[in-house]
């Protein structure tokens, strides 16, 4: 493989169209990892950056546009200046430039979609920038000069506007063609952001339902209900649980035939209340002082009670 010569370019401000600017592709087109194909590094693992940028078409052949595509047609005859590999012989050259207009699916197409049926290929040119390295990308929309860094991840998604800084070079390795490298994306402008295209199901599942099928689970079975969300947590434990109060039982009062006070709530945060005095119970004759006491009795409800004047 000879050295070919690097040829710098600013592209016509295009629309990004397929790729990201962000997230490197790592495996090749059979799904293999990417290796670096020639030099001292063949061999090595690698990455690329790749993405597409349609411009406008001004000529019926890019080899007529003015700047870049005059310059992608110079280099190629630079590298192959002659004989059955020229750049204007070869059916297989790379050329990294694909028609948007055109009908033919390409054998190394993913999606299998015909470029004139992808968005924001018609009436253009899509080219396609690769490197190893990630753009810088630049924010041109309010000053062109000297336009400020965009350091935010996904800060420019297909869909959008740009103009690249790149370069190309001859490919005389085992897949001849150019190489249109990416060094710089300046944001033009913004526009309504393309979806990478997955599967398209819109439309597919028509059809009559066949008689037996039910729109349910068929058996009574159901779904689990979803589990009761947990209380938002305030940073604290919470309070123990407070223990039952005792209920107080005198040998004496009982032996005479008095109830026990019935068990207290819990105290409150202010300060507790007196208990209220017991009722139905017998006279008090009979009945010792220590005995009432010794149940829980207060002097307030004794006096209260009449057992004390």
């Amino acid at each position: 493989m000879t050295t070919a010569q690097r040829n710098d370019f600013t592209s016509p401000v295009g629309r990004f169209v397929w790729g990201s600017l962000y997230e490197p592709q790592t495996k090749d087109f059979d799904g293999n990892p990417m290796t670096v194909k020639s030099g001292p590094d063949t061999g090595k693992p690698t990455q690329r950056y790749e993405f597409g940028v349609a411009v406008p078409k001004t000529q019926a052949h890019f080899a007529n546009e003015p700047g870049w595509g005059q310059l992608a047609w110079a280099t190629a005859h630079a590298a192959f200046p002659g004989g059955d590999r020229s750049a204007a012989m070869a059916p297989d050259f790379s050329w990294k430039i694909v028609d948007g207009d055109s009908t033919v699916v390409s054998t190394k197409s993913k999606s299998k979609t015909r470029p004139c049926d992808r968005e924001g290929f018609k009436g253009c040119w899509v080219i396609k920038f690769s490197s190893s390295f990630a753009p810088k990308v630049y924010d041109a929309i309010a000053n062109a000069e000297n336009p400020p860094l965009l350091e935010a991840k996904g800060a420019v998604l297909p869909g959008d506007y740009i103009q690249v800084l790149g370069s190309m070079a001859g490919n005389t390795g085992k897949s001849p063609g150019i190489y249109i490298n990416h060094n710089a994306v300046g944001l033009k402008g913004y526009g309504t952001k393309i979806v990478s295209a997955g599967i398209d199901v819109a439309g597919k599942f028509g059809g009559a339902v066949p008689a037996g099928a039910s729109a349910a689970p068929v058996g009574g079975f159901a779904p689990p209900a979803a589990p009761a969300a947990p209380a938002p947590s305030t940073g604290q434990l919470p309070p123990p649980a407070a223990a039952p109060a005792p209920v107080a039982v005198a040998p004496g009062l009982a032996a005479a035939g008095l109830p026990p006070l019935a068990a207290a709530p819990p105290p409150p945060a202010a300060a507790p209340a007196a208990p209220p005095a017991p009722v139905g119970r017998p006279p008090h004759k009979g009945v010792a002082y220590d005995e009432y006491i010794k149940a829980g009795w207060t002097l307030e409800q004794l006096r209260s009670d009449g057992y004390l004047g």
